[in-house]
C-alpha cells in the first residue's frame, strides 16, 4: 500500500498551504526587511548576485523531477518507490558535479573576494536542493506536510538572520543561515518521507532511472528557460553595475515575488489535480478554468493596491535609503500581473503533458529576456532590467494566447476585465487612504489601513459586477 494518508481536498490544501504561506509570507518580510536594512544595498545585492547564480546549477542538479515527480505521483501512485530511489540517485551524481563545475567557474567571475566567498557559501545549496521531496508529497495532495516545510524554513530563516546578522560585515553569516535554511528544511521532509514509506534505496541510475531521467529533461527545459528569465537581471547587474544597484533590484524583486505568492500557491494546489483528471475532458477543462479563476481573482489586487502603496511598502520594510527602488518596483507589480496570466495558462500545459509547448515558450522567452537585459541594463540600470522583464513577460503571455492554451482566452479576458474594473476604485481608495494615514501617523499604519480597506472595496465591487465569489468557493468544494 503506497499511502496510508488521505489525499486532501483543494479547499482543505488551500487552507492548509495557504495559511502556511501568509505565515511564510510575514517572516519573510521581517527577515528581508531586517537584512536589507543591516547589510546595506551593496551587501543585500551581493547575497543576492551569489543567489542568483547558484541557482543555475541548482536547476541542473534539480534536472525537471519536481514538476515530472509530482505529476507522475498524482497520475499513478504505484510508480511512487522506483521514481523516488531514481531521482535521489540521479540528482546527487549531478549535484556534485555541478558543485565542482561552479568551484571552477568563480575565478572567472569579475567579482571581489567577498563576493567570491559568499558565493561559495550558498552553493553548499547545489548538494543540498538534492534531496528536497516537497514535490513527493504535492504530487501524494498532502499539503499539510509541504506547508509544514515551508513554516519550519521560514522561521528558521528569520530567526537566524535577526539574532545573527547586524551590520553589512555580516554578509557571509546571512549566506550561511540561507544554506542551513535549506538544508535543514530538505532533511527535514526527507527524514518524513523515510518513516512514512520507508528509506530510498541510492543506487547507480539503471535503464529505468534513465529512462525517467529522459521523460523529465522536457521539464527540465522548460524550467531552465523560466530560471533564466528570473535571474538573468540580477546576474548581469552583478556583472555589469555595483551591487548597490544590485541590492535596490533585488529589493525590488522581493516585493514582486510576494506579489505572485497567491497564483504560485494557486498552481502548486491544482498542477496534481489538473493531471490527476487528464484523461477526463470535461473535468479537466472545468479544472483547467476554475485555476486560472482563482488565479487573476487573487492576482489581480495583490499587484494593483500593492502599486497604489508602493513609496509606503518600500519605506517599511527596506527603509528611505531603498526609494530610489520605487520606480522599478512599479515595473515589477505591473509585470506581476502578466506573470499571474502566465501561470494561468502555463500550469495546466504542465499537468497535462504539453511540455513541448511550454518549453518553446519558455525558450523564446528566456532568450527574449537575455537580449533585452543585455541591452537595456547597461545604459538603464535597474528601470532597464525591470522594463526587459516585463516586455519578457507580455511576450510569453501572447505565445500562450496563440498556443491553443488549456484555458478559455475569452472567459480570462471577460474575468480579467471584472476584477480590473472593480479594484481601480479599491487601489484608489488605499492611495489617498495610505496618504492620509501617513501624513499623521507611520507608513505601517499607512500600509494596513490602505490595503485592508482596498480589499474591502475591491470585495465589494467585484460583488457589484457580477463575480460571486461564494458560487466559486462552492465549485472549489467540488474539486
Amino acid at each position: 500500500m503506497i499511502s496510508k494518508h488521505r489525499a486532501e481536498s483543494i479547499p482543505s490544501a488551500f487552507l492548509t498551504l495557504g495559511a502556511a504561506r501568509v505565515s511564510v509570507l510575514c517572516m519573510n518580510l521581517i527577515s528581508t526587511s531586517h537584512a536589507a536594512k543591516a547589510l546595506g544595498a551593496s551587501g543585500f545585492g551581493l547575497n543576492s548576485f551569489a543567489g542568483s547564480y547558484v541557482a543555475y546549477f541548482m536547476i541542473v542538479t534539480s534536472l525537471g523531477y519536481d514538476a515530472f515527480v509530482a505529476r507522475e505521483i498524482a497520475c499513478d501512485r504505484s510508480c511512487m518507490k522506483p521514481l523516488v530511489d531514481g531521482m535521489l540517485s540521479m540528482r546527487l551524481i549531478l549535484a556534485g558535479l555541478m558543485f565542482l563545475l561552479l568551484i571552477v567557474s568563480v575565478p572567472f567571475l569579475q567579482i571581489s573576494t567577498l563576493g567570491r566567498i559568499v558565493l561559495l557559501i550558498q552553493a553548499v545549496n547545489i548538494p543540498g536542493s538534492a534531496f528536497g521531496l516537497a514535490s513527493v508529497y504535492q504530487g501524494l495532495r498532502q499539503m499539510r506536510v509541504v506547508a509544514q516545510r515551508e513554516f519550519l524554513s521560514g522561521i528558521v530563516n528569520m530567526a537566524g538572520l535577526l539574532l545573527l546578522v547586524h551590520t553589512p560585515e555580516d554578509v557571509v553569516i546571512a549566506a550561511a543561515v540561507s544554506v542551513f535554511t535549506m538544508l535543514l528544511a530538505n532533511l527535514t521532509i526527507l527524514l518524513r518521507y523515510a518513516t512514512d514509506y520507508g528509506r530510498p534505496r541510492l543506487h547507480w541510475p539503471k535503464a529505468f532511472d534513465r529512462a525517467q531521467t529522459r521523460q523529465s529533461m522536457a521539464y527540465f527545459w522548460a524550467v531552465l528557460a523560466v530560471t533564466v528569465t528570473y535571474n538573468v537581471h540580477i546576474v548581469l547587474l552583478g556583472i555589469m553595475r555595483s551591487d548597490a544597484e544590485v541590492g535596490l533590484f533585488a529589493a525590488g524583486w522581493k516585493l514582486f515575488n510576494f506579489a505572485i505568492m497567491g497564483p504560485n500557491l494557486v498552481s502548486t494546489l491544482f498542477l496534481p489535480h489538473i493531471a490527476g483528471v487528464t484523461s477526463q475532458p470535461t473535468a479537466r477543462a472545468r479544472s483547467a478554468e476554475l485555476h486560472m479563476q482563482t488565479c487573476v481573482i487573487c492576482g489581480v489586487p495583490i499587484a494593483l493596491i500593492g502599486e497604489a502603496l508602493v513609496p509606503h511598502i518600500v519605506r517599511v520594510l527596506f527603509g528611505a535609503a531603498y526609494l530610489p527602488a520605487s520606480g522599478t518596483v512599479h515595473l515589477l507589480l505591473v509585470n506581476a500581473l502578466v506573470v499571474t496570466l502566465n501561470i494561468g495558462f502555463g500550469t495546466p500545459l504542465t499537468a497535462v503533458g504539453r511540455q513541448c509547448v511550454l518549453l518553446r515558450i519558455a525558450v523564446v522567452g528566456a532568450a527574449a529576456g537575455v537580449v533585452l537585459c543585455s541591452v537595456l541594463i547597461p545604459y538603464f540600470g535597474i528601470e532597464g532590467a525591470a522594463f526587459a522583464t516585463l516586455v519578457d513577460e507580455i511576450i510569453i503571455l501572447c505565445l500562450f494566447v496563440a498556443t491553443r492554451p488549456e484555458v478559455s482566452v475569452d472567459m480570462t479576458l471577460e474575468l480579467g476585465l471584472r476584477c480590473l474594473l472593480a479594484v481601480i476604485p479599491a487601489a484608489g481608495v488605499a492611495h489617498i487612504l495610505a496618504q492620509t494615514v501617513a501624513a499623521s501617523t507611520s507608513d505601517l499604519l499607512a500600509v494596513i489601513a490602505g490595503g485592508s480597506a482596498g480589499v474591502m472595496i475591491y470585495g465589494l465591487m467585484l460583488r457589484l459586477l457580477r463575480v460571486n465569489v461564494w458560487q466559486f468557493v462552492t465549485q472549489l468544494k467540488q474539486l
